[in-house]
């Protein structure tokens, strides 16, 4: 079976950097005994073809109707007719997923079959942006004794409650609201490495292959999804506010997640994956 590319239109706005990184992805397209060991590095069947994802910004359906982009940046044919989707990520660290606090409810809810309670979908609007009242609660939330100004302009100017400040507006709710962070942690792992708002299975990732040999990182690791989504519900006495700004984030097994232009951004990190997941190597 012949195999799939777009070099001029595909690798041009690929998230890799460097000749040294597009020659040895690209060896994945060109070269047989290459593609046969990295086949057996994922305990796969036979890679037959190889085709470019969103690497090239490809739209595919959205689970919220209209298109999306996919998690998914390289696509595996196997012998057997199954697909292997990988996404790449090219940094240790970095963001893994960004998107508004509307959207992640929705989204989730639609992929999950679920229905997030009330109760935490306006602490995810207070912490992280979007709630109607957010200006008028923080005036009336009490203070810390060693709460800053900076601190509290910081807050006003974003219109979004720090962790402190949700504690001190009401602790029950803050509880709630980290509780159903570890209770789901699951899912919300799966939403931002694999699926995001794609709405077909083939269109999420089952992989992330960390690949950078250019500069000082030399990454070539790669993590099964599975793997990680097992490891972070194994791992949620990571799952706390961070300790920075009165908890301007909240850490995760895989990262942490922070306000970001009034949205909610997920970070990856290399470091936490590889004290806690088992890499292909």
């Amino acid at each position: 079976m012949g195999t799939t590319r777009d070099r001029a239109t595909g690798w041009q706005h690929a998230k890799l950097s460097g000749h040294k990184n597009e020659n040895n992805v690209e060896r994945l397209f060109d070269d047989t005994d290459f593609r046969e060991r990295f086949s057996k590095r994922l305990g796969i069947g036979n890679i037959v073809s190889v085709s470019v994802g969103g690497l090239r910004e490809k739209d595919v359906e959205s689970v919220l109707g209209g298109v999306t982009k996919s998690k998914t940046d390289l696509v595996l044919l196997l012998e057997d007719g199954q697909r292997v989707n990988i996404s790449i990520k090219k940094s240790e660290g970095g963001q893994v997923y960004l998107i508004n606090v509307n959207r992640f409810i929705d989204g989730y809810e639609k992929q999950f079959s679920t229905t997030i309670p009330d109760d935490i979908k306006d602490s995810l609007h207070l912490y992280f942006y979007g709630h109607t009242q957010t200006l008028q609660l923080l005036n009336n939330t009490s203070v810390e004794a060693d709460e800053s100004e900076t601190l509290i302009k910081y807050q006003q100017r974003k219109e979004r409650f720090v962790w402190q400040s949700l504690v001190n507006y009401n602790l029950a709710k803050a509880d709630r609201f980290l509780t159903w962070v570890k209770d789901n942690i699951t899912n919300i792992t799966d939403f931002c490495f694999s699926r995001g708002l794609a709405k077909n299975q083939s269109d999420w990732a089952d992989y992330v292959w960390y690949i950078n040999l250019v500069g000082e990182d030399d990454l070539d690791a790669i993590f099964s999804i599975s793997d990680i989504k097992i490891s972070v519900s194994n791992n949620k006495e990571y799952i706390k506010p961070g300790v920075k700004n009165g908890g301007s984030t909240i850490l995760l097994p895989f990262g942490f997640v922070q306000w970001h232009q009034k949205q909610m951004q997920f970070h990856h990190s290399y470091k936490l994956l590889c004290e806690n997941v088992e890499t292909k190597l």
